[in-house]
């Protein structure tokens, strides 16, 4: 019968994390000794290693992702990595410490990332890409965008536009400069460029 596999778990659930403690989530950072391969900025943790390939600068990601992404991406780095952080056997080269990490040491730690926030990033940014799609409902427009210096890796993301008239004046694959209120990760001015 269609109706007898009935779902045990409530309507539109969702996996949610516990909020953990920050501060013993920095800890646990250094314990496992994160920073070998992640920079934070504003933070005084050992230097990461010069000329090895680094993961991505980590208080630019705090704000844009929610608490379980981070999770995900410690407990199954492979998940989202980007090319550039993939082995040649399409793994990424971050090292699971599942075997060693205790399900406290994780909640904490994905606090920990989920909690930072750029420091002395400029009010503003521009950067340069290709749109990918519009998304009148939510007023955002998906960007496959060049790395912004000083800001964000090289990346295909959603932002929300501010004005949302900004979104008439392009179209999928149009080339465009645009430029993010950082504070609000508002894209608040869009130009057309020539292909």
């Amino acid at each position: 019968e269609p109706g007898e596999m009935e779902m045990h778990h409530p309507k539109g659930w969702q996996f949610t994390m516990p909020k953990g403690d920050p501060d013993k989530g920095r800890e646990v950072f250094e314990k496992f000794a994160c920073y070998v391969c992640h920079e934070v900025r504003g933070e005084k943790f050992p230097a990461a290693a010069p000329g090895s390939v680094l993961g991505p600068e980590l208080s630019q990601m705090g704000p844009l992702h929610p608490l379980e992404y981070f999770t995900e991406s410690v407990v199954n780095p492979s998940a989202h990595a980007a090319k550039k952080y993939r082995g040649p056997d399409d793994k990424s080269t971050m090292p699971a410490n599942n075997d060693r990490m205790t399900v406290q040491e994780l909640i904490d730690l994905s606090s920990y990332l989920a909690s930072l926030r750029p420091k002395g990033v400029p009010k503003s940014v521009s950067g340069v890409g290709k749109v990918i799609a519009l998304v009148p409902e939510t007023q955002e427009i998906v960007v496959d965008h060049e790395e912004i210096k000083g800001f964000m890796d090289a990346m295909t993301m959603g932002y929300k536009v501010n004005p949302t008239s900004l979104l008439k004046s392009v179209k999928p694959g149009d080339k465009v400069r645009f430029t993010i209120d950082t504070d609000k990760r508002a894209i608040t001015k869009l130009e057309k460029l020539k292909n």
